[in-house]
């Protein structure tokens, strides 16, 4: 009787016979692996990792919901039995084959909670003993399974040292061994954060920005306590700064020029800190509230405080060459907001999107970007969705026009897989999610998608956000946001209630 494995491989060649049958090296041209390593997850030699079955199943057209799905109920069943398939004899499979499954899910292993490099390394070191992998058989697969381009081959004596905190390891080689030991493309994300926290930049992991992301341990600090400013990281505690110095300096009756002079710079530079859209050095800071009468040794610490904290780098600093121009700004407001409220006309709002949706649309858009830009920018997304399933997440209010569900970007499997995700987030209590039905016909917000950000704290206040193709756009006058707010609200009575939403969404499902 066929064990899990070679059922599983059955249905890969099934899958690919449905296709078509293209060549393996056709397949290939449409992943990161190589035609050997596909050839061999439909051989029923061993049981594939996650990432290559999904390179399969996405060179096959699959339905990669689905298909991950069964591939978790295969990996549990061999996890369970606590052996491979066997050989024709009936023989014990060889050990390497029981190490391409894991024990216990990679995400139970969390790197999030991790507060220094030591932890993190006793944390990847639990990973390999739960996937029941020796160092040894990591550098072995690591060397024989087909990855990425720049994979790295690892060595035995270089990844003891690190895992037993004699030397700091390489970013890339830490996101291998996760994926050596089946972590899934949410599990490297996790991974991949806690790394640019806490390990060293090294020659080695691409190109490096000029000072380490932080922000997302700042972000951390922020709902602790410790933080003298807003929620979010240095855009929105600029913003903040900036609007408290302003208040500072009207409260005082000093002009944009007096208070240029006294900095040395030019009023306009001026403007541009209250406004939050530069940095200020703390001397800076320092001397401006000199000027303006503050000698409260506790509210001077804690603006200055502000200021070294608006001066941080953004966590997504490592991303900005892929950012539309003005980007950054708004993502500095959207990590501050407690509550982001969205239109959206053309496509799933990228906070709800699946990685095989955003994976369309960033090739929609950049149709020149290389496999390796594309993924980059996918992965910028998934990180951004983290915020917003967390325990203290922001509130996400979204609706949608029809066409939205409809458009059958990515291929039907795509899209179903979209849609499941909206009916999972739906059922979110920090979510609320409505649709616009083709026969509401003319609406308020015909005129375009936006996004409504508001702030906890009182000195910020509400901003929407138009993007465009060349770049973002901002509104932040009262007069104009009152604008957006009501065409918002008109939109919410005019969709569907978010029960009739999911239920719609539900039926869709089946439609398609």
């Amino acid at each position: 009787m066929e064990g899990p494995t070679a059922a599983f491989a059955v249905a890969l060649r099934k899958l690919r016979a449905d296709a078509g049958g293209p060549p393996y090296r056709s397949m290939a041209r449409r992943s990161f692996y190589g035609h050997t390593t596909l050839a061999e997850a439909a051989s029923g030699q061993r049981f594939p990792g996650w990432e290559v079955t999904r390179a399969y199943v996405t060179a096959c057209g699959g339905d990669l919901a689905e298909w991950e799905r069964r591939w978790r109920e295969t990996a549990e069943l061999l996890n369970r039995s606590g052996k491979g398939d066997g050989d024709k004899n009936g023989e014990r499979s060889p050990p390497r084959r029981r190490s391409s499954t894991f024990s216990s899910s990679p995400a139970s292993v969390d790197p999030r909670r991790a507060r220094t490099l030591h932890e993190l390394m006793g944390m990847l070191d639990e990973l390999r003993r739960r996937a029941g992998l020796s160092l040894r058989q990591l550098v072995d697969r690591s060397r024989s399974e087909t990855g990425p381009a720049d994979a790295p081959a690892l060595a035995r004596t270089t990844m003891s040292e690190f895992l037993q905190g004699a030397r700091p390891p390489r970013v890339r080689d830490v996101l291998r061994i996760v994926e050596l030991c089946g972590g899934t493309p949410s599990d490297l994300r996790r991974w991949e954060a806690a790394c640019w926290r806490l390990v060293p930049v090294s020659e080695g992991d691409g190109p490096v920005p000029a000072v380490r992301p932080v922000g997302v341990e700042t972000a951390m600090r922020a709902g602790e306590g410790e933080s003298s400013g807003p929620r979010g990281g240095p855009t929105a505690r600029r913003i903040l700064l900036g609007a408290r110095l302003r208040g500072l300096r009207e409260a005082g009756g000093f002009s944009i020029e007096d208070a240029g002079r006294f900095i040395r710079c030019s009023a306009s530079k001026v403007v541009r800190i209250e406004l939050g859209r530069v940095g200020v050095k703390v001397r800076d800071v320092a001397d401006l509230l000199t000027l303006y009468g503050v000698t409260d040794p506790a509210a001077r610490a804690s603006l200055l405080r502000l200021a070294d904290e608006a001066n941080r780098p953004d966590w997504w600093q490592w991303y900005g060459d892929t950012l539309r121009r003005g980007f950054e700004v708004y993502l500095g407001l959207e990590e501050a907001a407690s509550v982001v409220r969205t239109y959206e006309l053309p496509f799933v709002p990228e906070l709800m999107q699946t990685e095989d949706y955003a994976r369309a649309v960033v090739r929609l858009g950049a149709p020149g970007a290389s496999e390796d830009e594309v993924e980059r920018r996918v992965r910028f997304r998934m990180m951004r969705q983290e915020r917003f399933v967390a325990r203290e997440a922001p509130m996400l209010w979204a609706v949608l026009d029809e066409a939205v569900v409809r458009r059958p970007l990515g291929g039907r499997g795509v899209l179903r897989a979209q849609i499941r995700r909206l009916i999972e987030m739906a059922e979110l209590a920090h979510v609320s999610l409505q649709i616009v039905p083709f026969k509401a016909g003319w609406h308020s917000a015909a005129g375009g998608p936006f996004t409504i950000l508001r702030f906890a704290e009182p000195d910020l206040s509400d901003v929407v956000y138009l993007g465009r193709l060349t770049g973002a756009h901002f509104v932040d006058k009262r007069a104009e946001v009152d604008v957006y707010t009501k065409a918002m609200n008109d939109l919410s009575v005019t969709a569907v209630s978010l029960e009739r939403s999911v239920r719609y969404l539900v039926d869709l499902l089946k439609e398609i």
